[in-house]
Parts: C-alpha cells; structure tokens; sequence
C-alpha cells in the first residue's frame, strides 16, 4: 500500500460510516436521508453542527438515538482508522500509513498499533473519569454520559436544544472546559502525564502554551465586547465557555452567538480558525501550525536585521523545523483558508450575512459546531453539500480528500494497461 492507496482508503472510509451512522437517524426520526447523512458526517466528524433545530427538537428523539449520536462522536474523535486499527487492520506498513492519512503524527510507543492501544487507553481513562466529575456536579447520568462522550471527544453535540446552557451550572460549565482542554492536548502529552508521572512537558508543551495564551488574549477582548450587553461577571462567564469551545473545537454553547456583535463572532471565527494541538481530538489548523508561521514571521524580521552570513532557524521546544516544514505548514494554512473562504462564499451566494457564512463555514471545516443558525434542515441543498464537505475535508486536513477526488475524477480517463507484442 503506498501512501495515496492509504489517503483513498481513510478518505472513503469517513464517507461510509457517515452513510452507516445515518441510518438510524433517518429511521428514528423525522430527518430526510440528506439530512440524516449530515447529522452522521457532523456526528463522525466531531463537529457538532445539527439538524435538529427550527421545528426538529434534539429533546424529542429517542434515548438509544441519543446515545448513538454521541457514540459517534465519541469514537470519531479519536479517529475511524483508530478504530478500525484495533478491531480489524493487522500491525504493518499498511496501517502506519492509514495511521498518517488520517492526519496523525505521533508515535508513542516504538509501532503504530501500540501507540493507538495506548491513546485508547488513555481515551477510555478520560471518559470514566468525565462521565463521574459530570455526575458529582448534578448532572443526571444519562446526561453525564452523552456530554462526555461528545466534550471529550470535542464534538460538542448535546441532548439539550439549548446545549450546556440549559443546565445554568457553573460547575458543569468547569467541568465541560476541563474536558474540552483535555482532548485539544497532544495525547503524547497525556501519555507522558499518565505513564511517566511527568507534569513538565505538559508545563512545557509549546501547543499548551499557545491554547492558554491565545485563550486569556481573546478572552479580555471578548468580555469588554460582551460587557456592552452583559455584566462583567457574567461576560466573564459566557466569554471564558465560548472561547474554551471554540479554540478546542468542542462546540458546547452557553448562549445564542447569532445575537453577538460582528466583533465577538469574528473573535470567534479565528479561534475555530486555529484549532486545538496536533494529535489531539481537536480540529482546523492546529496550534503547531500556528506557532510556526508566526515564528516564521518573527524569523524574517530578524534575518532583516542580522548579517547576511548569519544561521538562523525555527525551534519549538527541543525540534528544529526544517525550511521545507514552515513551508509545509504555511501551504497547509494558505490551502486551508482558500477553501474557507470559496464556501463561505457560497453560503453568501445563497443568501446569507457575510459574517455568519464566514462563522458557519469556519466551524464545519474547523470540526467545531457552533452556529449562528444558518445550519438546519430548510437550508439551500448546496449549502448542506458545502458544509458536508467542509465537515469532510477538515476532519482529514484537506489533502487527503483532494488526492481521493483527483483520483475520482481522473478514474475515466485512465486507460487500463495492454499488453502489447
């Protein structure tokens, strides 16, 4: 298997078992086939947009219905190759090249499949423990159990029309953020928190330190924004939720975003833009990424002034990275901005605000799921198939889905290989 055969495979593989997740949604509820297919990719994806809203309630659906949103969720975080590495593919070069199509690095243990025996582990540890802190917070059960499933897996679908915000809980709210950060980390970082009984590479980790730093400066900004309408105390209330859940792609929501001023959703929208860190459950650019094109750019003012004659790199933490991974890195994000805004352009086109198309179409390809209400089932056909894609593409980070739709595409033009005397 060479690397494409593997970018096909993961690629087709998220199309099937949103094709698999949506049956029982359209058999169990009131959605269309369309629709139902959306809510499974949204679900599989770890977005989080729903159909579920305007006439369609959530709180409506049956319990088994419930819990099988979440499931997929949950087990879609942490990745359908990972999945399928441990119940069906043997250990080999054909699944670490699955393992790296889905658009994962890390190598914890010394082979692919210990190293996913090990984050599942870890995966199933975190889950025990949220499912319990949700519960000694005043959580019913059930409910501790689907909002566990979908915040650590930071998909952020609730059983609640209103989402988080239905419960009023500052306790909940804490525990929901402790869960979304916890699946926005590196599981590298987990393992070595867990496993090796160290706290100084989490304290260290450049990508935690980014998700805090980037959070606290767009936190500030967002209360004195929120202030206007809100006291502080409760701006600083609803302002450190939503960008916990924007940055680590959760989706969870305390309040209505699509009555935010264009300001506070724009903060919103470069929060979903930058992501969570690499080898998490979390989506859109990454943190590393993040990190590297702005030491780039610090990089280039400084070789202005320094001597022609003088060496100069990019190091995060103890790596060093090569001129051909800033370039990397700086492709990936100037590919996926391009997309973002060729669909928000189409959400436009359909007759939507230039913010909220911007915001919706950041949050499905980010893998996010907050809405300003664009998302439903009286949505333009298009506009569904973009999202759809959108949910698509940024679950794989674009590459692999272009190389299956090249593939795709070009198939009827190929000629079969004759063999000729």
């Amino acid at each position: 298997m060479q690397i494409r055969h593997a970018m096909m495979i993961s690629s087709l593989a998220w199309l099937i078992v949103a094709f698999v997740g949506s049956i029982p949604l359209y058999l169990l509820s009131d959605l269309s086939f369309f629709d139902a297919y959306f809510e499974a990719m949204s679900a599989w994806t770890g977005t989080g947009l729903t159909m579920f809203t305007e006439t369609l309630s959530v709180e409506t659906l049956p319990n088994i219905l419930l819990l099988w949103r979440s499931i997929q969720q949950w087990a879609g975080g942490i990745g359908v190759i990972l999945v399928a590495m441990i119940v069906l593919i043997r250990p080999g070069v054909s699944a670490a090249r699955l393992y790296l199509a889905e658009a994962r690095a890390e190598k914890i243990k010394p082979t692919f499949v210990s190293t996913v025996k090990v984050i599942w582990k870890i995966y199933v540890v975190y889950t025990v423990v949220g499912i319990i802190l949700f519960v000694l917070v005043g959580m019913p059960l059930f409910d501790s159990i689907n909002h566990c499933l979908t915040g650590l897996g930071t998909g952020g679908m609730s059983i609640k029309d209103s989402s988080l915000a239905y419960y009023d809980s500052v306790n909940i709210e804490i525990v929901a953020i402790f869960l979304m950060i916890l699946g926005a980390i590196n599981f590298t970082i987990h393992y070595k928190l867990l496993y090796k009984r160290k706290l100084r590479p989490l304290l260290r980790d450049v990508q935690v330190q980014a998700l805090f730093a980037i959070s606290g400066l767009f936190i500030l900004i967002l209360i004195a924004d929120l202030s206007k309408v809100y006291y502080p105390l409760e701006a600083t209330r609803r302002a450190l939720f939503q960008v916990f859940s924007a940055i680590t792609c959760c989706g969870f929501s305390t309040d209505v975003i699509a009555n935010w001023s264009d300001i506070s959703k724009l903060l919103i929208i470069l929060l979903m833009i930058c992501g969570g860190g690499a080898g998490s459950t979390a989506g859109a650019v990454k943190l590393v990424r993040i990190v590297v094109v702005f030491k780039m750019l610090v990089l280039q003012i400084r070789r202005a002034l320094l001597p022609r004659n003088a060496i100069t790199t990019i190091k995060i933490g103890e790596t060093s990275f090569s001129d051909k991974d800033v370039l990397e890195a700086l492709l990936f994000t100037l590919v996926y901005l391009v997309f973002l805004l060729v669909g928000a352009f189409i959400l436009m086109w359909l007759g939507n605000g230039s913010m909220n198309s911007f915001f919706e179409m950041a949050s499905a390809q980010g893998n996010v799921g907050l809405s300003v209400g664009i998302t439903g089932p009286s949505l333009n056909p298009v506009g569904k198939v973009v999202l759809t894609l959108g949910m698509w593409m940024g679950r794989l980070e674009i590459i692999p889905t272009l190389v299956f739709l090249a593939n795709v595409a070009l198939k009827p033009f190929k000629r079969p290989n004759t063999l000729t005397e």
